[in-house]
């Protein structure tokens, strides 16, 4: 993967921050690793001129920074979602160390982004951010394993600069029937806007209907709503399904709910006695 693609599908989201200092400091460490995506959500108090006196140079990722004021709004493009935290969690998701992370960014279809999500300084990401991620992110340390938003920031950055500088950059595609063509090889490789990953606020709407149908067949009381929903965004992310796929889903699940509602009816006879 290139460094310029690297830069277009990984973004840091930054929940809560307290201080603008260190939003920042984020800044200039993504500039210096060759990212650019950032984005803060719902900080309780912003103050650009502060962030800018830490950031010198990097005028263009605070430009283009996001400002969401919530976690879903920061979401929305994405097509997986990691959580930096150094909290223990219990349940299904991955535990990754940044270099174990960076190696599977790079090696990422096109068009497939990452978030890796950070919360704030007092407190760090909350059991219900934590749970809109497919796994975990987790920096190891010898002892204290809380570390300051930013640093944490540039060592994530910095192991998925050396993933990517290890890849080298992508072929650049070779004309096709002569020099004067357009279409490449990598022309050839590019599949349409409809067969691109979902993104996750796409997937929100499935887990929730799927939650419903389970809990209304009893599955929930054996297994929490949380832990069926955290399994599904799991199940969902690692897929990587299309917007085809999800609405291919949604419609099976459509069908077994009018299915419980009408347990003797034929659902085709009644599709044909519609007017």
């Amino acid at each position: 993967m290139s460094l310029s693609t690297l830069a277009e599908q990984v973004v840091v989201i930054l929940v809560e921050p307290q201080q603008a200092g260190n939003v920042g400091s984020a800044a200039r460490a993504l500039k210096n690793m060759g990212l650019r995506r950032l984005t803060i959500v719902n900080p309780p108090s912003f103050d650009p001129e502060r962030a800018r006196w830490m950031a010198p140079g990097c005028d263009d990722i605070l430009a283009e920074m996001r400002i969401t004021a919530t976690l879903d709004e920061a979401l929305e493009g994405v097509h997986r979602a990691v959580a930096a935290t150094a909290r223990h969690r219990r349940g299904t998701q991955g535990v990754y160390t940044p270099a174990e992370l960076s190696r599977q960014v790079v090696e990422s279809p096109e068009g497939h982004v990452t978030a890796i999500l950070f919360g704030r300084e007092d407190f760090g990401l909350s059991k219900e951010h934590t749970e809109r991620c497919e796994s975990i992110l987790r920096i190891p340390t010898p002892e204290h394993a809380s570390l300051n938003l930013s640093q944490a920031v540039m060592v994530v950055a910095n192991h998925l600069f050396e993933a990517a500088r290890a890849t080298g950059e992508a072929a650049p595609g070779r004309p096709l029937g002569g020099r004067r063509r357009a279409k490449s090889t990598q022309d050839l490789d590019r599949r349409s806007r409809a067969e691109e990953p979902a993104d996750l606020v796409a997937m929100e709407p499935v887990v929730e209907e799927l939650v419903s149908l389970l809990d209304r067949v009893g599955y929930t009381r054996a297994t929490g709503p949380a832990k069926v929903a955290l399994s599904a965004r799991e199940a969902l992310q690692t897929a990587r399904p299309t917007p085809r796929q999800l609405g291919a889903f949604r419609g099976m699940i459509a069908r077994i709910q009018w299915a419980l509602d009408h347990p003797d009816a034929d659902w085709l006879a009644s599709k044909r006695t519609q007017p």
